[in-house]
């Protein structure tokens, strides 16, 4: 096959798998970021032999994802592993990216696999923020307070799937949280620890202002999208 085919079907295969999002409902809505980097990431997919199964690609992501967010409490001995890091969350967003593609191009679409694909994005990002809330850049107190925030999210999305049969997607989703991740390790990476300010005996560092903030907006969302939910259920006798 020439150059100019495999390009014009890798082409197709794009749009295929963008048609397929549009017909079905239960398909996320990503940010704009996160649609232009998944159509850079949707080019090399073609390198992935077919004999590998989105699964595995769901595995190495999570393992990749939790590793990358261990190098964070690493990081407390070396700021060098915050580059391991950053390669472990990059390697979990195109892993992400990369097994529903494959899935929905190959055939190999699968409850099971969607589950552990929303079981992904929710074990590396509470992992992350409690291993950055174990190392010594930022406290526990402030990431413990995010840390339950991406769960409760997901089991109120579940229900509108499974209810509503939607999908509604937060403006902050998985690959926002992941390039705030990445924003932390570098900043760590260059500045080192910084400390702010006190709050009584508490050290407030810049890791804590940047997630604290981060996870009050979260919350003040979750609530909304709860009651909103909850509300709805009541409106339509449920």
């Amino acid at each position: 096959m020439s150059q100019e085919k495999k390009e014009k079907a890798v082409e197709t295969q794009e749009a295929n798998a963008k048609a397929v999002v549009k017909e079905d409902p239960n398909k996320t809505i990503p940010s704009f970021l996160e649609n232009k980097f998944a159509d850079f990431t949707y080019k090399f997919v073609k390198y992935v032999p077919e004999t590998v199964h989105p699964n595995v690609v769901t595995a190495i992501g999570i393992i990749a994802g939790i590793l990358g967010g261990f190098c964070f409490f690493l990081g407390t001995f070396s700021r060098w592993f915050f580059l391991l890091a950053i390669l472990g969350l990059l390697t979990h967003i195109v892993c992400d990216n990369f097994d529903g593609y494959m899935a929905r191009n190959r055939n190999q679409k699968s409850l099971r696999g969607g589950f552990f694909d929303l079981m992904s994005d929710t074990s590396v990002c509470t992992f992350t923020v409690l291993f950055i809330g174990l190392s010594s850049f930022a406290n526990m107190e402030v990431c413990a307070f995010g840390a339950p925030l991406y769960g409760l999210h997901m089991m109120v999305t579940l229900h509108y799937i499974m209810i509503y049969n939607e999908f509604p997607f937060p403006p902050f989703g998985p690959f926002e949280i992941h390039c705030t991740y990445i924003a932390v390790a570098l900043l760590n990476f260059f500045l080192g620890e910084v400390e702010l300010f006190y709050i009584g005996d508490l050290v407030v560092m810049l890791d804590d202002l940047i997630l604290g903030v981060a996870a009050i907006g979260a919350w003040i969302y979750f609530l909304g999208f709860a009651i909103g939910l909850f509300r709805r259920l009541k409106r339509d006798g449920h």
